[in-house]
């Protein structure tokens, strides 16, 4: 993906991803998952790039060093779908919240209800930290549900309800 949005002059989102990447390493990593990582960073930072290269024991440039390929077996298309849900869900209520804002100020809890099998496909924490409010995910046929307006009946496959209070 990386090689494609760079190629594109994507940048600004080549680096997103780039970093998203670092800040999923464990502490323990291995050398090839760094220089792998290195060498898509290169373009962006080269001088950076050189001196991490030869401190973990690389002798020839990176520069001259072959440009990593994308084992396509490792590629889960699950995960790119989560990210685009994650973010369509995340714009849906930012423009909701602005909408209820300009008639209600104090708004503190977001309620989504999503059809059965596609509540383990948003990250909860996530959608916390991104939206900056408590954020309730339901099932539209989980019982327990918190519902005073009936959104969950609303629920589409790929289209969650969303109740703000």
């Amino acid at each position: 993906m990386q090689t494609n949005q760079i190629e594109n002059f994507k940048y600004n989102l080549a680096i997103i991803k780039i970093r998203e990447l670092f800040n999923s390493f464990p502490e323990e990593t291995s050398k090839e998952v760094l220089e792998k990582s290195l060498k898509l960073l290169h373009p962006f930072c080269p001088h950076i790039t050189e001196e991490l290269w030869e401190k973990i024991g690389n002798k020839k440039f990176i520069s001259l060093a072959e440009w990593p390929v994308a084992e396509d077996k490792k590629i889960s298309e699950f995960f790119d779908k989560q990210d685009e849900a994650l973010n369509k869900l995340v714009s849906d209520i930012a423009n909701i919240l602005k909408i209820v804002g300009e008639q209600k100020k104090d708004t503190s809890k977001v309620y989504i209800y999503v059809i059965p099998g596609e509540k383990d496909f948003y990250d909860l924490d996530e959608l916390n930290k991104r939206v900056g409010k408590q954020v309730e995910i339901y099932e539209v046929s989980d019982k327990t549900k918190y519902d005073p307006k009936g959104i969950s009946k609303k629920s589409k496959p790929g289209k969650p309800g969303i109740y703000v209070e």
